[in-house]
């Protein structure tokens, strides 16, 4: 798996969603390549052997999971703005 394709790919979809990046004591580059290096390892090892179903399965709660945790995080953001 190419790690300078999936780096492009989330800047793609951070577009769409931007991460406000102000707060935060690390830069967007370093954060996305720390964090798509670290994602591409664990696929290698653990999900890229597993079938094509269990493959689909762990994909489908990943996104799941990560639309659940972003939906929380911005309810406590807006209740910290007082919106």
């Amino acid at each position: 798996m190419d790690l300078k394709t999936v780096e492009a790919l989330i800047r793609e979809i951070d577009i769409a969603d931007p991460i406000d990046w102000g707060m935060l004591n690390i830069s967007e580059e370093d954060a996305t390549r720390l964090i798509a290096l670290s994602v591409v390892q664990h696929y290698e090892a653990q999900i890229r052997p597993m079938s094509e179903s269990d493959r689909e399965y762990v994909f489908v709660s990943a996104i799941a999971k990560l639309t659940l945790e972003n939906f929380v995080l911005n309810i406590k953001l807006a209740q910290a703005l007082g919106h």
